[in-house]
């Protein structure tokens, strides 16, 4: 049995994140799971991880790794901000140690520095093999913070690359950036996940007129396609 892992966490993000990556995750893979939600309160009809006290924001994603869960022999992990568009059985077979993604800037030239960065927004990993990331970050979250900007940032810095591999690596082209790489054009076929990242988020991508200081983002029709509870 696989377990499929998210975190919803405060008021960043509304319930439907939550209910519309399950469904698409459903829709997409014929491989048997259980979906879990680790949350700061008990979730309506989804099997629910009460996160612990004292952590905000993207630490908490660290308590994924808190073997006291007891979640099952393998976990894939979301981010809420995640478009699942085609086929996942290709990751829910994946049998190695740890697989995270590539940083998803590392596609444009002028973050070649971000090649080969290790970013959490999609994990995968034997579950009983990582506690020490748990057990490192809960005893010394003051000095993690300290050093390192965010979950992502610390996983890169704390595992050896020698005992981790990269998504975008292993399966070329299976997951994309929504600003960098699949805007405005509907994700092709061998695309089965597009990760949002600050904003435009999901929502915002349908609806509104984003502009950042890289570019602007229209609102595009395609998205409801993929992120929709009754799909």
């Amino acid at each position: 049995m696989i377990t499929v892992a998210c975190v919803w966490w405060g008021t960043k993000f509304p319930f439907e994140y939550v209910t519309n990556l399950k469904a698409s995750i459903e829709r997409n893979t014929s491989i048997d799971h259980k979906f879990v939600c680790f949350s700061d309160t008990d979730v309506p009809n989804i099997e629910t991880r009460i996160l612990k006290p004292g952590y905000d924001g993207w630490w908490n994603k660290l308590q994924l790794f808190d073997c006291s869960h007891r979640l099952t022999d393998r976990v894939i992990y979301f981010d809420l901000d995640t478009l699942i568009t085609g086929d996942l059985d290709w990751l829910f077979k994946y049998e190695g140690n740890f697989m995270g993604i590539e940083d998803v800037g590392s596609v444009n030239v002028h973050q070649p520095h971000l090649k080969n960065v290790l970013q959490s927004a999609v994990m995968t990993w034997k579950y009983y093999l990582w506690n020490s990331i748990w057990e490192h970050a809960n005893h010394n979250m003051k000095e993690v913070k300290k050093e390192y900007r965010g979950d992502g940032e610390f996983l890169h810095g704390y595992m050896n690359p020698l005992r981790y591999e990269l998504i975008q690596h292993v399966y070329p082209g299976r997951l994309k950036s929504y600003k960098y790489q699949v805007y405005p054009n509907k994700p092709n076929d061998k695309t089965s996940i597009v990760c949002f990242h600050g904003r435009p988020d999901i929502i915002q991508a349908q609806k509104e007129v984003i502009t950042t200081p890289m570019a602007t983002y229209k609102p595009q029709k395609w998205i409801k396609e993929y992120w929709n509870a009754n799909a």
